[in-house]
């Protein structure tokens, strides 16, 4: 598994949090309800029994978070971690807003948890492991804070669609050459297959691992909405790139060219995206 330079990892982690903290503010909020869908699928397949206690790691806007209040009751409670910390005090704000008290949301690193060991019934992380740079390390976290018997359900993507392919190639050729890296080993997590997903989590430790696969579309009412959804999540990190590398303009121009791609492919009016997601469960042995 990846066990990055710890200077890089902490750089790299800080990175992500900075742009998730700038997203915060849309995040889930624009476009279809990508997260939230995924994410009361994803509590629907963790099967969380009524008062558990459960751990929301990347809980974002809380799209995993509050459909697992909902199933763990009154007398459960979930506890959301995120890095960044705009998603956690718009988070907190949203969870005092409904009244639930037993929800707290903390920023935190997943690679350190700070609870004791065997303080949750299940984690969940919704669309976040492949943002670790030290995954090793925070599986290992998952591991000991997750009591005896407890579940762990992650999301990941399990490809994309193919009929955006242009979207990626579009954003290398606007972004600078990046410098080649080493060939990827075998050893490097593979989050798109079940096969992949299986091996990453059975090393960890965990067993009765099973992987579901759900291919779902989303609708988006029209370019702007699209484009505006990109600042809204993890792609806005590649629209502050250009800007900053090549300037406003340039990224003007790159938005000009994903709307005449859009026009060409996809048609003028409404128009869906497919995704196709991994869920990934499995048991902390007792």
């Amino acid at each position: 598994m990846n066990n990055s330079d710890p200077s890089e990892a902490i750089e790299r982690k800080q990175a992500v949090a900075g742009t998730f903290h700038r997203a915060s503010r849309t995040y889930d909020q624009v476009g279809p309800d990508f997260f939230s869908y995924f994410g009361r699928k994803l509590v629907e397949h963790a099967a969380l029994p009524l008062n558990a206690h459960v751990l929301d790691v990347a809980t974002g806007r809380g799209a995993v978070l509050f459909p697992a209040v909902q199933a763990v009751g009154p007398k459960g409670s979930v506890t959301g971690i995120d890095f960044a910390e705009g998603m956690v005090q718009k988070t907190a704000g949203e969870a005092l807003r409904r009244g639930l008290l037993n929800v707290e949301v903390r920023q935190m690193d997943a690679e350190h948890l700070d609870f004791p060991d065997s303080s949750f019934d299940a984690i969940l992380c919704g669309f976040a492991i492949f943002f670790f740079p030290q995954l090793e390390r925070a599986l290992s976290e998952f591991q000991r804070v997750l009591r005896p018997g407890g579940r762990i359900a992650v999301t990941t993507f399990g490809g994309f669609d193919k009929r955006w392919e242009w979207f990626y190639k579009l954003i290398e050729k606007y972004l600078p050459p990046q410098p080649e890296e080493n060939p990827a080993s075998s050893d490097e997590p593979d989050f798109r297959t079940s096969a992949g997903m299986q091996k990453m989590i059975k090393a960890a430790g965990f067993t009765e691992t099973q992987v579901l696969s759900e291919t779902a579309d989303f609708t988006y009412a029209g370019k702007e909405e699209w484009w505006e959804s990109l600042w809204s999540h993890g792609a806005r990190a590649s629209l502050e790139r250009i800007e900053e590398t090549s300037g406003s303009a340039r990224l003007a121009q790159f938005k000009t060219d994903c709307f005449e791609q859009i026009n060409a492919e996809h048609g003028y009016e409404d128009f869906q995206r497919s995704y196709h997601v991994l869920y990934t469960l499995a048991v902390k042995p007792v």
